[in-house]
């Protein structure tokens, strides 16, 4: 079995509900477009997590944000940094802002007052077919107040990791354009699909030039929600020869993933893809770009 030498996530939750509503992992919440989430609407938390990844060389993780429902959403990274004090888990927190309201700077402000703090997620995904609608309008990367907030973001030292859909990469590359200065992260290979393939590839040359846009190897279940190697593999190889390994991040996203592909199987399913693709690539791919691009202390 081929596995990488070590693993920074990039891209990984946890919960706590009893400290947050989070509605979507109410009982009664419906099932959520990657399936039947029943098993996971429970405490996640360190020794879950790690539990995960057993057996496995995970050596940093990232926290991201999950709509965690508080009033406040710098409570969550507020209990993240109390978490990694008693746990040593998790490493980097992205949190949670609206970047599209005109209060979001005090919040901004307020994540970066925490030295776990590395950037904040912005769900801006609008398609025309309606099956991603995460965003209130279309079009709101190039809202003025989004803009406005976003080069915020630069002065206060984070970066802006984004859930877009595919017809939404050449916003991101004209955001990335505007604001060269700052670290764009697309969650989950920018929602790439098996249907959408030609439209996702057009978008990914066009995000190619822009040298301050990186991409999460997350979330596949977009692709095939059992990481078939059969399914994942042109969009792997399009991603290293257009974006490259620097560029390029694995993210576990758990505990999400898991509810159909755990981490002890797409670890591997992932890593031999990569093998056979560019070995060379994989200590980028599974360490090297999320320690550098979320400013981790090298692995003693």
């Amino acid at each position: 079995m081929t596995l990488p030498a070590e693993i920074v996530d990039a891209h990984h939750h946890l919960w706590d509900l009893g400290r947050f509503p989070y509605p979507w992992l109410a009982p009664s919440a419906p099932p959520r477009p990657f399936g039947d989430h029943t098993a996971i609407k429970r405490n996640y938390l360190p020794r879950d997590y790690r539990g995960d990844f057993a057996g496995l060389p995970l050596v940093a993780s990232v926290h991201v944000q999950a709509n965690c429902g508080a009033a406040d959403p710098v409570d969550e990274t507020r209990w993240l940094a109390s978490l990694a004090q008693s746990t040593g888990l998790p490493t980097a927190v992205v949190g949670f802002a609206d970047m599209t309201r005109a209060d979001a700077p005090a919040v901004l402000a307020g994540h970066a007052a925490f030295t776990i703090a590395r950037g904040v997620r912005a769900l801006v995904a609008w398609d025309s077919a309606g099956r991603w609608r995460f965003a209130q309008r279309p079009g709101v990367l190039s809202d003025p107040v989004f803009r406005h907030n976003a080069a915020l973001l630069v002065r206060l030292g984070l970066s802006l990791d984004l859930v877009i859909a595919p017809e939404q990469m050449p916003e991101v590359a004209a955001l990335a354009q505007d604001l060269p200065d700052l670290p764009i992260i697309l969650n989950h290979l920018g929602t790439a699909e098996i249907a959408q393939f030609d439209l996702w590839k057009a978008g990914l040359r066009q995000l190619a030039a822009h040298r301050n846009i990186a991409i999460k190897l997350s979330g596949l279940w977009t692709i095939d929600k059992a990481w078939s190697p059969a399914a994942l593999r042109p969009f792997l190889a399009e991603a290293l020869e257009q974006i490259g390994a620097a560029r390029l991040m694995y993210g576990s996203n758990a505990p999400v993933e898991k509810v159909n592909c755990p981490v002890s199987s797409h670890v591997p399913i992932l890593a031999g893809l990569i093998d056979a693709l560019d070995p060379s690539a994989m200590p980028a791919l599974f360490a090297d770009t999320a320690r550098r691009l979320y400013r981790l202390a090298p692995q003693q």
